[in-house]
């Protein structure tokens, strides 16, 4: 199954090494959250394909996190 959405809380050089299987898997939307991101990073996600969404997953569902 596809998912559609796809949320990564992950070191860059971590996120670098799951980015082949996220779009061998495939997903609609990559949201790579704050301190995930690097250059290395975006280019690859581009590279592969990837619809990147740089932003906070939480605030992206429509919670803040200081409700949670």
């Amino acid at each position: 199954m596809r998912p559609n959405k796809i949320s990564v809380y992950l070191p860059p050089s971590l996120v670098q090494q799951v980015l082949p299987e996220i779009a061998a898997r495939g997903c609609d939307e990559l949201w790579i959250n704050p301190g995930t991101e690097s250059e290395q990073v975006l280019a690859e996600a581009q590279q592969l394909g990837l619809n990147v969404i740089q932003a906070c997953s939480i605030i992206g569902v429509g919670d803040s996190p200081d409700e949670l």
